[in-house]
C-alpha cells in the first residue's frame, strides 16, 4: 500500500470526482491512483450494453497482463451475480478456501485476487464493474483497509454511474425515436397555444425537406406556406374540457394538398416535458385504403358493364331527393324498357347485347336532361331521375327525341339492329312518397305501354284499371 495516508487519498480523490459530466481521463487517472495505492497490478473499468454483454471502458494494466476485453452475463453463475449485485465489495484470492463461484469469478479475469465493487441499476440489475486484480501475487488487504477501500470504490462508481445513467438515457431516446421514426406514422407536436413546433419524426418530416424545416416554426407555417394563422379545421378545441384540461383523442381523415396523399390523423392534447400544454398529431398513411374503400364503394354502386350508376345508388338518390324536396318539391322517375332487345342477344349473341346496353347508357348519359341522373336499374332495364323546374311537357319532348334515335339503326360490331323504348314515368308525390313506390308505379305505367306494342310513354296518372283499353302516348 502506498505510503500516502489514506484519508489524503480520499480527499485528493474526492476533488477529482466531481462534475456532471464524466471526464474519461479523470476516471482513467482515478483509477490508476487507486491501483497503485494499493499495489494491483490492474484496474478494469467494464459497462454493460443492451445485449447483456459487458464491455471494457478503461484500464490501467502492468505489461503482460491478459485482458478481458469483454465477457457476457450469463459466464457469471446467477446465483453469484445476485450475490455480487447485493455486496459491498468483493474481495478473494486463489486459494484452498475460495467457493467455486470465486474460483470461476477470478479465472474470468485471469487474477490470482481481485478487488471489485459492482454498480447496479434501481432494480439491482448489474450494468458495470470496477476489478483490481492481481495475477501473480494472491496476497488480500487487510480488514482495517477493506472500509476505505470500499469508499473510494463506491466514489469512483457513483462518477461512472452518470456516464452509465446518460448513457441508457440516451440509448431509451434513441430506440424511442427509431421506433417513432419506423412506425409507419407521421408525428409531430407542437405548443399548444403559440403553435411553435416542439418534436417531429423522420416520416413527418422528410416530405418537406427535413427536421429543420419543422423545428422553431409555427405547424401551419410548415404544412400550410403562406398561411398567417392557425388553420379553421384544428380540432384544439375538441381536445380539452372547459378547465384546460386534456380530454379524449380525436381522429379525422385529411387529404395533403400537394401530391393527394389522404391520412387519418389523432390529435390530442398532453403535458410536455416541461409542463406546458402541448399538442400531438399523428397521421397514418391510408392512401390506399381510401382507393380500396373508393373501388369498394364503386363496385357496390356502379353498373360494371355501362359504368352507370346501379338500382343500389338508384335507391339511395332517389330518397335523398326526397328528402330535400319534401313539402314543397316535386320530381320524376322515368323508367326505360329495351322493345325488342331479346332479339339482338338471340341473333347476335350476349356479347352484341352486352356492346348494345353500353352504347345506350352512353347515349342516356350524353343527353343534357338525364347527364348524371341515369341509372341501370339491372337488365335492359334504365332509369333517369329530374327533378327541380322540369315539366310534364318537358319530359314528353324528351321522350320524343329517345323515339326519334330509336327509329335509327344501333351500329355494332356484328351488325345493324333496330328496337324501341318503352317509358313509364312517375311523378313525386303524386305516385308514391318512397323510392319503392315511384319505381314501382313507373314500372307500371312501362308495362302498360309495353302491352299496347311499346315505343311510347306513359305517367302514373295515365294508368287504366285492369281490362280498360290504353290511353298512354306512342310515338
Amino acid at each position: 500500500m502506498s505510503t500516502e495516508s489514506a484519508a489524503a487519498f480520499v480527499l485528493k480523490l474526492s476533488e477529482m470526482l466531481v462534475g456532471k459530466q464524466v471526464d474519461t481521463c479523470i476516471v482513467r487517472d482515478a483509477l490508476t491512483r487507486i491501483c497503485k495505492f494499493y499495489s494491483f497490478d490492474s484496474g478494469l473499468i467494464y459497462e454493460s450494453d443492451q445485449d447483456n454483454c459487458f464491455h471494457l471502458k478503461e484500464c490501467c494494466v502492468s505489461q503482460d497482463t491478459n485482458i478481458r476485453e469483454s465477457f457476457r452475463t450469463e459466464e457469471i453463475n446467477p446465483q453469484y451475480r445476485e450475490h455480487l449485485a447485493k455486496e459491498t465489495l468483493s474481495h478473494m484470492a486463489k486459494s484452498p478456501h475460495a467457493s467455486s463461484n470465486e474460483l470461476k469469478f477470478l479465472e474470468l479475469f485471469f487474477a490470482t485476487s481481485l478487488l471489485a465493487v459492482s454498480m447496479v441499476d434501481a432494480n439491482y440489475r448489474i450494468c458495470g464493474f470496477i476489478v483490481l486484480l492481481n495475477t501473480q501475487r494472491k496476497e488480500k488487504i487487510p480488514d482495517a483497509e477493506m472500509k476505505t477501500a470500499s469508499a473510494l470504490l463506491h466514489l469512483l462508481g457513483k462518477y461512472i454511474g452518470i456516464r452509465i445513467y446518460q448513457n441508457k438515457l440516451s440509448f431509451a431516446r434513441t430506440t424511442l425515436e427509431s421506433i417513432l421514426d419506423n412506425m409507419g406514422i407521421d408525428i409531430y407536436v407542437n405548443d399548444f397555444f403559440n403553435h411553435d413546433i416542439l418534436y417531429a419524426n423522420k416520416s413527418m418530416t422528410a416530405p418537406y425537406g427535413g427536421i429543420s424545416r419543422f423545428l422553431g416554426h409555427k405547424c401551419w407555417e410548415v404544412l400550410f406556406p403562406g398561411q398567417c394563422g392557425p388553420c379553421e379545421f384544428c380540432p384544439q378545441k375538441k381536445l380539452i374540457d372547459e378547465h384546460g384540461n386534456p380530454t379524449k383523442v380525436y381522429s379525422w381523415d385529411y387529404q395533403r394538398p400537394f401530391d393527394g396523399a389522404w391520412f387519418r390523423v389523432f390529435s390530442a392534447a398532453f403535458r410536455w416535458v416541461d409542463g406546458r400544454l402541448a399538442h400531438v398529431v399523428s397521421s397514418a398513411d391510408i392512401t390506399e385504403n381510401k382507393r380500396n374503400e373508393e373501388l369498394i364503394h364503386y363496385m357496390a354502386n356502379y353498373d360494371a358493364l355501362t359504368k352507370l350508376p346501379n338500382r343500389r345508388m338508384l335507391i339511395s338518390e332517389c330518397e335523398r331527393r326526397i328528402t330535400r324536396a319534401k313539402g314543397a318539391g316535386k320530381g320524376y322517375l322515368l323508367f326505360f324498357d329495351i322493345d325488342g332487345f331479346k332479339a339482338i342477344n338471340d341473333s347476335f349473341g350476349h356479347d352484341a347485347g352486352d356492346e348494345f346496353l353500353v352504347r345506350l347508357g352512353e347515349f342516356f348519359s350524353g343527353i343534357p336532361m338525364l347527364a348524371g341522373s341515369s341509372y341501370r336499374n339491372g337488365g335492359d332495364e334504365f332509369v333517369a331521375l329530374l327533378d327541380g323546374d322540369v315539366t310534364e311537357a318537358n319530359i314528353r319532348n324528351l321522350a320524343h327525341f329517345i323515339h326519334e334515335r330509336f327509329k335509327k339503326p344501333w351500329v355494332l360490331k356484328k351488325g345493324d339492329v333496330f328496337c324501341n323504348a318503352s317509358i313509364g314515368v312517375a311523378c313525386y308525390p303524386e305516385d308514391g312518397s318512397t323510392a319503392e313506390e315511384l319505381l314501382n308505379k313507373a314500372d307500371q305505367a312501362m308495362y302498360q305501354i309495353k302491352k299496347s306494342g311499346g315505343s311510347g310513354i306513359c305517367f302514373g296518372h295515365e294508368l287504366l284499371p285492369a281490362g280498360s283499353a290504353r290511353g298512354a302516348d306512342q310515338d
